[in-house]
């Protein structure tokens, strides 16, 4: 449990340093967007105002803000609470309200069946093994309505992040990367999308996965995304 509190005050650090410096993110993810906002999900209700939504590992917040802007209701979890301090008040100076709290994907600090939608992006993989991403992905499947869908980014296998890590075995990887904090983590990823399969849909219904992949010149960024519905 130190080693994981020790991780969540190096990103509470992490997210203060980027607002100082004024680098945080300040936009969505491009992805998400077009998958609340286009045609790519069959069977999608855009029908979004006064829903709720739930944003597991909201970070800087950039995506709630996008997320307000659909009429959605705010909810969201982090690991530490100056993140969410830091992020309530940027979305209070916008003009939004949001009920935020401390949270991991295993412990969502909300009732059963409370959402519509539930948006993971980037944030499963830091479950370190096998057990507790069944639990995460149970934990998801518990906070959303019936009928409720998610909508989960994750790490591909030719991610940045996985340059000079090391293979532990069962999905699990060291991260390697001298630049990176998140270096000596261990984390869980989905070697291919028959994988992602295998573990949600022993939860969920209409599971499908996708994926985008970018080489920007030195750097690939490589995420599986998926969603399914309750």
């Amino acid at each position: 449990m130190q080693e994981k509190n020790n991780a969540f005050d190096k990103w509470a650090d992490s997210y203060k340093q980027y607002a100082a410096e004024g680098i945080d993110l300040m936009w969505p993810s491009e992805t998400l967007v077009r998958l609340f906002k286009g045609d790519y999900v069959p069977g999608l209700n855009k029908q979004y105002p006064g829903k709720k939504v739930i944003d597991v590992g909201f970070g800087n917040g950039n995506n709630l803000i996008f997320l307000a802007s659909l009429g959605l209701a705010l909810y969201g979890t982090e690991v530490h609470e100056e993140i969410c301090t830091l992020v309530h008040d940027k979305i209070s100076r916008l003009g939004h309200k949001a009920d935020l709290r401390i949270g991991t994907n295993c412990s969502l600090p909300f009732p059963d069946n409370e959402f519509d939608f539930l948006v993971s992006w980037n944030v499963i993989h830091y479950e370190d093994n096998e057990e507790a991403i069944r639990k995460a992905i149970a934990e998801y499947k518990r906070v959303l309505k019936t009928g409720g869908r998610f909508f989960i980014s994750t790490t591909g296998p030719e991610h940045k992040i996985l340059q000079n890590s090391t293979t532990l075995g069962g999905h699990r990887y060291l991260i390697g990367r001298q630049d990176d904090f998140r270096q000596g983590q261990i984390y869980f990823y989905f070697d291919s999308p028959n994988y992602i399969h295998y573990y949600f849909s022993e939860y969920f219904k209409d599971v499908l996965v996708g994926r985008t992949h970018d080489f920007l010149f030195t750097e690939t960024l490589d995420w599986f995304i998926v969603t399914g519905i309750k």
